[in-house]
């Protein structure tokens, strides 16, 4: 399941890719550079969202919540 969107941040249009692994929705974002994120389970039980590799965790927090709201204003 490939899809893509564009989301806006830091007033600029973005385009988003996903893709599945092992199950797993990921999402490729374009800035510059590029970055992966997903929405992962944390051991506590609380969803969190992480860069793939881990270290870009700011702008994983920061975009993950676009692409949600993308989701949302699709139903």
């Amino acid at each position: 399941m490939e899809e893509t969107f564009d989301i806006v941040w830091k007033d600029n249009a973005v385009n988003v890719q996903t893709f599945e692994i092992n199950n797993q929705r990921l999402f490729r974002v374009m800035i510059n550079p590029p970055i992966v994120i997903l929405r992962a389970n944390h051991e506590e039980g609380y969803k969190f969202w992480t860069s793939i590799p881990e270290g870009r965790q700011p702008e994983a927090k920061a975009i993950g919540p676009l692409i949600e709201q993308y989701y949302r204003s699709k139903k």
